[in-house]
């Protein structure tokens, strides 16, 4: 083969013609670290920025209430058959709990200051795990707002699952307090995560922007793709 073939073959091909190893892409990367590392600082610095200007503090009030559907019931002590049937009737009372007609109630005995929507968007409710407890959390940037409403719910609900299924007894089994402190925004962890996502978005430009570059670097990736000896160079006029 002549040089003047080799030639021909470098501008049609390329490394990448063949099978991509892992030890080229491992090169690529390294050959690049800086703009990783770069990119990653980036990304990561604006969610953090984000994140630090737009998250408003928020308060959350919490309760724990025992919900017993059963008419006959006098007792609020839980009891076995209560137990067996929690997971499927868990649902059906946080659908109660959470329901217009519910919520109309509670912000009727707040004197209708907070509408069935923004009480809605405060509210948090779950069923725990093997039990007939919902957890209600309700969250504001007010941590008195949030107090009132859960304490609110908490009133409001005995009655409203007893006339719902005709009959039965709640018991509260976690008083709502007015929180001293705001939740914790993560506002960390969202930059972590940012720091993350920038780093893999480098590395995959890096990867694709060496994928599609179809020049041949240097002679040690013609003797790699032919193996023929090379016998000259020419310079780069630039």
């Amino acid at each position: 083969m002549s040089t003047e073939e080799v030639v021909v073959n470098k501008d049609s091909e390329s490394k990448f013609g063949s099978d991509i190893s892992v030890v080229d892409v491992i090169n690529m990367m390294l050959t690049f670290w800086w703009f990783i590392v770069i990119f990653a600082i980036f990304v990561g610095g604006a969610t953090y920025t984000y994140f630090k200007v737009s998250s408003i503090p928020e308060y959350k009030s919490t309760a724990r209430i025992y919900v017993n559907t059963e008419g006959q019931q006098t007792s609020t002590d839980v009891n076995a058959s209560a137990i067996a049937g929690a997971a499927n009737l868990l649902p059906t009372y946080i659908d109660v709990l959470s329901s217009k007609q519910f919520l109309g109630k509670v912000s009727d005995d707040l004197d209708n200051r907070y509408s069935i929507s923004e009480i809605k968007d405060m509210l948090s409710l779950e069923g725990v795990t093997d039990t007939n407890i919902i957890s209600i959390s309700v969250k504001n940037a007010d941590a008195h707002v949030s107090y009132l409403v859960c304490s609110s719910i908490v009133n409001n609900a005995p009655a409203e699952i007893s006339r719902v299924f005709g009959g039965g007894s709640t018991k509260l089994t976690e008083y709502p307090e007015e929180a001293k402190r705001p939740e914790e925004m993560h506002t960390m962890r969202n930059a972590a995560i940012g720091l993350i996502i920038g780093a893999v978005i480098a590395m995959l430009i890096i990867f694709l922007v060496n994928l599609f570059d179809t020049r041949v670097k240097s002679k040690d990736e013609l003797i790699a793709k032919y193996n023929l000896p090379i016998i000259g160079e020419i310079p780069s006029l630039d």
